[in-house]
């Protein structure tokens, strides 16, 4: 038995070993794609971005539950890339909601429509926009997320605040990011420069290596 157990940890020991340095990998590839291309990751690396590791670690109906998208909402994703987040987020808004989804990148929106047609989802709507003037109403939207995206905006308050804008005093933003990425900040550092635009924390969830935190308008 002390054989057996003694082989049992050597092989999760190993297994974590290798995840670890998967990890790191993702995490250089994407620093030294910043690096040459700047801000914001070019549409060529989104595929990169939508890999089976990222949906092991940052789970598509775990990081959704999370954000709280439900039945008849209208929810806006700013960044949605390859759409990782974006189809199950489809899914649990049902026919009634509807998600509006924004890139600065042309080419990744193109993509992502392309899939939406393919996959028959007709209640998304991609469109080219920019986070510091999102081409919507005042108190639009019951939910808006944004998933290792805040970090790749420089002037991040003028986007928070332009999201305060277009959220229903009801509704609620949920910022989410994984630790491989370049742009990861801290929770407490998130929780303040939302504090600056008008927000205060109501929920949090996850841990080191990726979490989602959730915003509602401060009074």
């Amino acid at each position: 038995m002390l054989v057996e157990g003694s082989l049992v940890a050597t092989v999760f020991a190993w297994i974590g070993i290798v995840l670890g340095g998967l990890l790191l990998w993702f995490a250089v590839v994407l620093r030294a794609i910043k690096h040459v291309y700047q801000r914001p990751i070019p549409a060529s690396a989104a595929r990169f971005l939508n890999n089976p590791l990222r949906r092991w670690v940052q789970p598509p109906q775990k990081v959704v539950d999370w954000i709280g998208v439900g039945d008849g909402m209208t929810a806006l994703e700013i960044g949605p890339g390859p759409g990782t987040f974006t189809f199950e987020a489809a899914k649990r808004l049902g026919e009634r909601g509807r998600l509006h989804a924004i890139d600065i990148a042309p080419r990744l929106v193109a993509e992502l429509e392309r899939k939406l047609q393919a996959r028959g989802i007709t209640n998304v709507t991609a469109k080219v926009a920019s986070a510091y003037e999102l081409p919507f109403p005042d108190a639009t939207f019951d939910r808006v997320f944004m998933m290792s995206v805040l970090g790749e905006i420089p002037d991040e308050l003028r986007a928070l605040r332009e999201v305060r804008r277009v959220l229903k005093d009801s509704g609620r933003v949920a910022i989410g990011e994984l630790l491989p990425d370049p742009d990861y900040p801290r929770q407490k550092t998130v929780i303040r420069r939302c504090a600056s635009a008008g927000f205060r924390l109501v929920s949090r969830h996850g841990g080191l290596m990726h979490y989602v935190l959730n915003f509602e308008k401060a009074s």
